[in-house]
C-alpha cells in the first residue's frame, strides 16, 4: 500500500487483540509489558461499554453539567474493562506481583494517573495499530 491508504489503514485484528507496551523492568528484570487494544476502531466493545456507562448521564452531559471527576471515573473504567487486556510483570506499591484484573486495573489507574494517561494516548494512537509498522 502506499499514499493514504498506508497512512491511514489499521489492522483491526490489532485493534482488538492488542499491542504491547513496554514499561521499563520490574525487580524481577523482567520486562513491564501493558496489552492494550485501541480505543475505538475495531474495537467495539470499548464502543459499546463507553455507551452503556455514559448513557445515565447523557443529559449532564449535554447540558455541560457533568462532574469531571465523573467523567474520569467512567473513562479509567471502560479502559480497564476494554481497552487494558493484561499485563506481566506489573508489581504493587511494595514490588509485590499484581496479577491483572479490572480491580487492580483500576487501582493501578487511581495510584499512577499518569500511567493510565499514557495508556489512554496510545490507546487513541492509531499509527500503532497499523500492521505496516508493527512488523
Amino acid at each position: 500500500m502506499t499514499g493514504l491508504y498506508s497512512q491511514f489503514t489499521t489492522d483491526t485484528k490489532l485493534e482488538r487483540e492488542g499491542i504491547l507496551l513496554e514499561y521499563g523492568t520490574a525487580r524481577n528484570g523482567q520486562p513491564i509489558t501493558i496489552r492494550i487494544a485501541r480505543a475505538g476502531g475495531a474495537n467495539a466493545q470499548y464502543l459499546k461499554r463507553m455507551e452503556a456507562l455514559v448513557k445515565p448521564y447523557r443529559r449532564q452531559i449535554q447540558t455541560e453539567t457533568i462532574d469531571g471527576k465523573v467523567v474520569e471515573k467512567l473513562i479509567r473504567q471502560v479502559y480497564a474493562e476494554t481497552v487494558v487486556l493484561g499485563w506481566e510483570n506489573v508489581e504493587d506499591r511494595d514490588g509485590n506481583p499484581l496479577p491483572y484484573s479490572r480491580d487492580n486495573c483500576l487501582k493501578l489507574f487511581d495510584d499512577l494517573p499518569d500511567l493510565f494517561l499514557d495508556i489512554q494516548e496510545q490507546a487513541q494512537r492509531a499509527a500503532l495499530f497499523r500492521a505496516e509498522l508493527r512488523e
